[in-house]
């Protein structure tokens, strides 16, 4: 599987629905979903990832409600993922359907990143780097076997920080920038 999106999800059935359509409308298959649900009594989300019957659609309960942000249920994802590549993103988010074909033209990359739409801007235009303050959870791609040693942290800027931390921990591997708008935040 060239990548595995890690999807948190608290009690936002209707976003989460747009989110796995816009993974399913993919025009290249490549790709698995890990739909983690962090509250062990939500029963709502679990019939709707299995309404797609889809066998690259897959999802786990978290033992207990986190509340931070998604990023205790996207570690636990990101470590159970076997994909080539990871991307730890949101239910409220959204991706064109030629997305995973544009990032397979960058396999080999150790991290990919992309622009973006965000929604909180009144959907401007983001453009993204590899920098604290300038990139999205969603907007980046890293290869699995770099990102599971990346510890991702609880903070509100942990993206931003597992990027930080991916420069510094891998100073000479390759970051690849796609210049296309391919994710939309809500």
């Amino acid at each position: 599987m060239l990548v595995e999106f890690i999807i948190p999800t608290y009690s936002r059935p209707e976003q989460l629905k747009c989110m796995l359509y816009s993974l399913v409308c993919q025009t290249l298959g490549d790709w698995g979903a890990h739909v983690v649900i962090d509250n062990p009594d939500d029963v709502e989300n679990v019939k709707l990832v299995e309404s797609f019957n889809d066998k690259r659609i897959r999802w786990s309960k978290m033992d207990k409600r986190y509340n931070d942000w998604g990023h205790t249920p996207r570690e636990y994802g990101k470590q159970k993922s076997e994909a080539d590549y990871i991307i730890m993103t949101g239910d409220d988010n959204y991706y064109t359907p030629n997305f995973v074909a544009e990032l397979n033209k960058y396999h080999g990359s150790a991290m990919i990143y992309w622009d973006m739409v965000h929604s909180h801007y009144e959907y401007a235009y983001f453009k993204c780097s590899p920098f604290m303050n300038q990139i999205d959870m969603g907007a980046f791609a890293t290869r699995r076997d770099l990102a599971q040693q990346i510890p991702l942290g609880t903070e509100y800027a942990a993206d931003g920080l597992f990027v930080e931390n991916f420069k510094h921990m891998f100073p000479n591997e390759n970051i690849a920038r796609i210049n296309k708008v391919l994710f939309v935040h809500n």
